[in-house]
């Protein structure tokens, strides 16, 4: 009896068994592509692999309030998923070494759609560092903003607000859509200049393992832009849209379409936005 009872559960356990082959080999390929590519990379490069093994990317911890994604019933813009998008952490704060930084955003409308728009460079106290007209390329996607050279450095140690508004009817007869959010200057210590000069054209990857989020992105944006059929290119891309306290991999595949146009500097003292 007891025999015959394990043989006619022999077909349940292989079908237990088959199901849960089934899973692992699922999960498995689910995992994201870059941990899988990561064994073919030489381990002597400053390398996903290399990094991964000293730390997870982590741009979580300490934030300030923003605003990373675009949207109000009160602005004329139409809703599109996904919407008008600020390109940075879920704690709106982003580390630059850069004097004059890049800002980097996903932009669903095109210049017919939303033909004015006005980039926003504040200090912690409210006054104006910098701000700008721009105009939108033609095609939507990932766009970026520079600071001039003409604008003064940022302050080592100096946190700055900024805000992205984009208008669908002319700026004075209606409310934009907009996002905002922080950018803090860190110093260029001596072992992260040394560390960026022995990655050389991959010194994204210094960057992101250093936590400094908006030079880690716009270099590699930088090189996805110029070298679109690189596909290790997307791997690190998914990496880092990917990182903890990110959240942005649905991104990934939306094009890089380059920079909007700065229209003119506008010079204020206070920012127009009410909050």
């Amino acid at each position: 009896m007891n025999r015959n009872r394990h043989v006619k559960k022999l077909p349940e356990l292989s079908i237990a068994i088959a199901i849960a082959v089934t899973w692992e080999f699922v999960s498995y390929s689910n995992y994201p592509r870059l941990v899988l590519a990561q064994s073919d990379k030489p381990t002597n490069d400053v390398s996903t692999l290399e990094r991964s093994k000293q730390q997870e990317l982590d741009f979580s911890g300490y934030g300030r309030p923003g605003r990373r994604t675009g949207g109000g019933s009160r602005s004329l813009c139409p809703s599109i998923d996904p919407p008008l998008t600020a390109l940075i952490p879920e704690t709106n704060l982003g580390k630059t070494v850069a004097e004059r930084p890049s800002f980097l955003f996903y932009i669903p409308y095109s210049p017919q759609q939303a033909p004015d728009g006005e980039f926003v460079l504040q200090s912690e106290q409210g006054d104006d560092i910098y701000r700008t007209d721009v105009t939108l390329p033609q095609t939507p996607g990932i766009v970026s903003i520079s600071i001039p050279s003409t604008v003064k450095p940022l302050e080592i140690s100096q946190s700055y607000r900024w805000y992205f508004k984009l208008y669908c009817e002319s700026q004075q007869a209606s409310t934009p859509i907009f996002v905002e959010g922080w950018v803090q200057r860190v110093a260029l210590t001596p072992t992260l200049k040394s560390q960026l000069l022995a990655a050389k054209a991959r010194d994204y990857a210094v960057y992101a393992a250093n936590g400094i989020w908006y030079d880690a992105l716009t270099h590699l944006a930088q090189l996805r832009h110029t070298n679109r059929a690189n596909p290790q290119l997307d791997l690190e891309w998914i990496d880092l849209l990917n990182a903890k306290g990110v959240g942005l991999e649905q991104f990934w595949q939306q094009p890089i379409v380059g920079s909007a146009v700065l229209v003119r500097e506008v010079r204020s003292q206070k920012s127009r936005i009410q909050k």
